[in-house]
Parts: structure tokens; sequence; C-alpha cells
């Protein structure tokens, strides 16, 4: 149970530094608004946490990041992939 509290708060955290970093480090390639702080938090979670919850995270951020308009539906593939293959 602890571990699990543990992740979960881990997973939190990285998931609030993509979300607060992402309008002063996105820039927009073409239809794409490239997030290099998305994908540096995604190689984080993999590392720390595992495949499965990076790829939780990246897909939390993406809605967040769409949510309040500085993301593109292109969050959800790039960063998923991404933090999958990390």
């Amino acid at each position: 149970m602890r571990i699990q509290t543990r992740q979960v708060a881990q997973a939190v955290i990285l998931v609030a530094i993509g979300v607060a970093l992402s309008p002063f480090t996105s820039f927009p390639i073409g239809i794409a608004k490239v997030n290099p702080t998305q994908h540096f938090v995604n190689i984080v979670g993999a590392v720390l946490l595992g495949p499965w919850w990076a790829l939780a995270i990246a897909a939390i951020i993406g809605a967040i990041r769409n949510a309040l308009g500085v993301g593109t539906l292109l969050a959800f593939p790039g960063g998923m992939i991404g933090a999958f293959l990390a």
C-alpha cells in the first residue's frame, strides 16, 4: 500500500511539473505545439515508475494541456507513444 501511494504521489508531481512548465517551453512547429518539458517528464516517469505509469502521466498532461489551450491533439499520440517507448 505504501509503495502504491508513493507512486501515485510521484505521478502527481510529474503531472504538475509538466502542466506548470508547458506554457513557457512549448513552441509551434507546423500544426503541432512541441513541448520539450513533456518529453523530459515522460522519460523521468518511465525511469522512476515504469512505462504504464509514464503512459498515464502523458495522457493526463495532454488532456490538461488541451483543456488549457496550450497543446494540440497531437499531444496525445506523441506524448503517449514517447512515454511508453521511453
